[in-house]
């Protein structure tokens, strides 16, 4: 059976298990919409590394936790 014809004839079934309150729905939003809608920049960086170099003043340097290393690779 296809995932959406689980969820579909769920619904039509009356069966809200698969589905979100919308009390939830709504309190997700209320906290998540401020932050999407601030317009804070997104700054690429390359896989492997902590970050984007502007994100090394709001966050600890790379001696304080693990290293992060690329599959395969040491």
């Amino acid at each position: 059976m296809a995932a959406y014809e689980r969820v579909l004839g769920d619904a039509m079934e009356g069966d809200a298990t698969l589905f979100a309150r919308e009390d939830y729905v709504e309190e997700a939003w209320r906290i998540v919409d401020p932050v999407l809608s601030a317009g804070t920049p997104v700054y690429d960086y390359e896989p492997g590394t902590w970050g984007p170099a502007r994100s090394t003043r709001r966050s600890p340097p790379p001696e304080a936790g693990r290293t992060p290393t690329v599959m395969g690779k040491a």
